[in-house]
């Protein structure tokens, strides 16, 4: 007897997982956090909290948020890693849903995908890709999701498929998508109601992690060492005073290391303008999509000023791939969107 799998869409990012699944005619969303490391941590003493020890081959890895042993994931060799494994199972897990047989759909940078030579199908990654996460892997005193089948979809562009069919452009209008992600910067021109996609291009030497190696030297400088997990929230919420006394242990450094994440941020800004300018000079429209798209828009805005309010930075940014690719592979007649729930950042 053939089981049916439930079909999950996962945007496998190298920061965050972001999954978008569903449920009672309703599409949900959860932002999982990476942040592993080697071996096992003990037993929590609060009963409320959960410790996830994973096992792959005769590696042990566990879930540790607050780590500065965390492993590095901002890589694009992450997308076929033991990491990658790690991160969209222990997402899974944070949905909230009963383990089951599930296809994936996940996704893969624009670079990896396509072929630089001919713009096509890079099948080898993509099967190499399908292959990582179809591999055996344990969660002591746990039971994992059952991978059944992995379909691979390209990052970026579909982020905005729901925007562009109702935005009512015409069969020429030549839209920009900006896709800033950890470790890699995806731009792809679609044309008109997604009609067509005419070009893309993808660098996988910018991304948000140039601010996130910086914060986390900053914070090395003033005896605050911290997980890459940990770096990336105090880049989000370096405007809460309580919150960045509460990371970094020499208050004497907060100006300093403030300091270096603006001027990163700036650094940041600059590098995806340039390239964004230089793959398309005047598109009709842009839209921004990606973890890092908050953080590059104002830089986008003034490379495209004539543009005005033609510059959008798609709401829930982080984690749009994932709610689209949902919509795009459901047989569901009609969904309602639900807030998009996210994961806190703590220590299970």
């Amino acid at each position: 007897m053939t089981v049916s799998a439930f079909k999950i869409a996962v945007d496998d990012g190298s920061t965050n997982v972001k999954v978008s699944w569903i449920e009672n005619n309703q599409l949900k969303t959860i932002v999982s956090p990476n942040s592993f490391r080697k071996d096992w941590k003990s037993a929590a003493l609060r009963r409320d909290k959960r410790v996830y020890n994973y096992t792959i081959g005769t590696t042990k890895y566990t879930y540790d948020a607050t780590s500065d042993k965390a492993l590095e994931t901002t890589h694009v060799d992450y997308q076929y890693d033991d990491l990658n494994l790690l991160a969209v199972h222990h997402a899974l897990l944070q949905t909230g849903l009963k383990p089951c047989p599930v296809t994936l759909v996940v996704t893969l940078p624009i670079t990896e995908f396509y072929n630089s030579e001919d713009c096509q199908r890079n099948e080898a990654k993509i099967a190499k890709k399908r292959e990582n996460l179809m591999r055996e892997i344990s969660l002591n005193k746990g039971e994992l999701f059952d991978v059944v089948e992995v379909e691979v979809m390209p990052e970026s562009l579909p982020a905005v498929m729901s925007t562009l069919i109702n935005s009512n452009c015409n069969e020429f209008t030549r839209s920009l998508v900006v896709d800033c992600g950890g470790t890699t910067l995806d731009m792809g021109i679609v044309v008109g109601e997604f009609d067509d996609v005419s070009a893309i291009y993808g660098n996988n030497e910018i991304g948000v992690c140039m601010v996130t190696d910086a914060a986390r030297k900053a914070l090395a400088a003033a005896d605050s060492d911290s997980s890459y997990l940990v770096a990336n929230e105090l880049i989000k919420r370096r405007d809460d005073l309580d919150f960045v006394k509460d990371v970094v242990n020499d208050e004497s450094k907060i100006e300093i290391i403030l300091e270096k994440i603006e001027t990163k941020i700036d650094e940041l800004g600059s590098a995806v303008a340039y390239e964004a300018k230089k793959f398309s000079k005047n598109p009709n429209r842009v839209y921004l999509v990606g973890g890092g798209a908050p953080l590059v828009y104002p830089a986008i805005k003034a490379a495209y000023e004539t543009l005005g309010d033609r510059v959008v930075l798609i709401k829930d940014s982080q984690s749009a791939l994932a709610r689209e690719l949902c919509l795009y592979n459901t047989e569901e007649d009609e969904v309602h969107i639900e807030r998009e729930t996210l994961i806190e950042v703590e220590d299970e």
